[in-house]
This record gives structure tokens, sequence and C-alpha cells, in this order.
């Protein structure tokens, strides 16, 4: 008997969030994210390629809220504030307590 093909949601959730990933959806879940809160969350300094990441990778809906800021120096900026979109909420729930394994790494995530 032929086995049927996954869907693609289910491959997609099959694919192995890492800690980082997994650590930023748990802090977007609560709430809105600057990203040197992010940086910080997930451990690294590089924030916004992981939440590309979970975009591509794990179609999750997050929102760059663009707020004018001025630096210490008194330059403008426009630093990212993260918004996890509430289309995503049951994904990102469901990313963050699916048991999975690091490929790279031969040991569970969690």
């Amino acid at each position: 008997m032929k086995k049927e093909a996954p869907s693609s949601s289910t491959m997609n959730l099959k694919k192995c969030i890492t800690p980082r990933q997994r650590r930023l959806i748990a802090a977007l879940l609560k709430g809105p994210l600057s990203r040197e809160a992010a940086d910080r969350v997930a451990g690294a300094s590089n924030s916004p390629h992981h939440i590309g990441e979970l975009r591509v990778k794990f179609q999750l809906n997050i929102h760059t809220e663009r707020v004018e800021r001025i630096d210490r120096d008194g330059h403008r900026t426009r630093p990212g504030i993260y918004h996890l979109q509430a289309d995503s909420f049951e994904l990102a729930e469901m990313l963050i307590s699916a048991a999975c394994y690091d490929d790279h790494l031969g040991a569970r995530n969690g």
C-alpha cells in the first residue's frame, strides 16, 4: 500500500527550529519585541536574520514596525519592533511545543 505524501504545512512543522528561534517565538507570543531585546532573547547579535528565517521557513507573520528615535549622539534612527500577528499565534505555539531534532547536532531541541 502506497503512503500519501505529507501536506506542505505538515512538512513545515517537521522542519526543526533552532533554540534561538524557539526563544524568539516564545518572546513574541508574549508581546512586541525590539531589535535589541530580540538580540538578548536569541542570545545573538543577528536577530533580524533569525526573524527572517521564521518568516520564510515557517511562514510566521511577523510585522516590523519602524519607530523614530534619537540616539545618544542626537541622530535620528528608525529601529524596528517585531510584532507577531494574531493569525500566526496558533502556528507559533505549535512550533515551540513540537519536539524536534536539530539536523546539525543530532540532539533534541527543547
